[in-house]
């Protein structure tokens, strides 16, 4: 069974009878989710993420206790935009269920042609980048929105008219609102280079928009990412445990 949702869908959000992607979508990524294009009738090019199938006991967790992250996706989406921030605009989830329990869920929106801030040095004007980024993350958690996939390919940017720098994210569905912890909030330096030399420039031009003592504050963000640094290593290590 499958389930649309908003009520009153776009044209182009066609269903086959077991699937949530409309045959003519090509798949663009596939890792442990798949990303589709799809160009419509009327010219409008549109992304779809197709979430892993959950296995039990999760697929009966998403069903009756948690949202499935094709929804949570739209819901952040819509409540990101509200609060003056920049995503992809949010069309529709699907939710494909069967025997009761969720089976996959897929998530729709525009597709924008714009790149990531992955290997940023290498972007005309990155350090005007780098300085609208770090105040874009001050305006972030001053809102409370806390990103747990901060990380460069989710965060896409639009050069502007005017010359300035807008920011998209992607990726939303582990998004938090209304958060008020600084240290929970400074989490979204974790992941974002995994270089210490680039992180430096962002956490101070984060710090000076916000107004914060610079060295305090990159040193904090350094903390952030040497943590997330050694929690890798320790996974590493434990899955090399297991494969002995």
């Amino acid at each position: 069974m499958l389930t649309i949702f908003p009520d009153n869908p776009p044209e182009y959000v066609t269903l086959t009878a077991t699937h949530g992607v409309p045959p003519a979508a090509v798949s663009i990524y596939k890792g442990r989710n798949e990303v589709f294009a799809l160009q419509t009738e009327s010219g409008q090019e549109v992304n779809i993420k197709s979430f892993h199938k959950p296995r039990f006991p999760n697929s009966f967790i998403y069903t009756n206790f948690r949202q499935s992250k094709a929804r949570r996706s739209y819901i952040n989406a819509r409540r990101l935009l509200s609060l003056g921030f920049h995503t992809p605009q949010p069309i529709a989830y699907v939710e494909e269920k069967q025997s009761g329990l969720l089976r996959r869920s897929y998530y729709f929106c525009r597709q924008v042609p714009f790149r990531n801030v992955r290997n940023w040095t290498t972007i005309p004007d990155y350090k005007q980048l780098i300085e609208e980024l770090g105040a874009e993350m001050h305006r972030l958690m001053t809102k409370g929105v806390f990103h747990r996939d901060f990380s460069p390919g989710n965060i896409l940017f639009e050069r502007l008219d005017n010359g300035h720098f807008r920011f998209y994210y992607v990726d939303l569905n582990r998004m938090e609102f209304n958060v008020t912890s600084r240290k929970k909030l400074m989490r979204m330096f974790r992941a974002i280079t995994l270089d210490h030399e680039e992180l430096k420039p962002l956490a101070a031009a984060y710090a000076r928009a916000a107004g914060l003592p610079v060295e305090a504050t990159v040193s904090e963000a350094l903390r952030q990412l040497d943590n997330y640094l050694a929690q890798k290593r320790r996974l590493r290590k434990l899955k090399s445990l297991f494969k002995r």
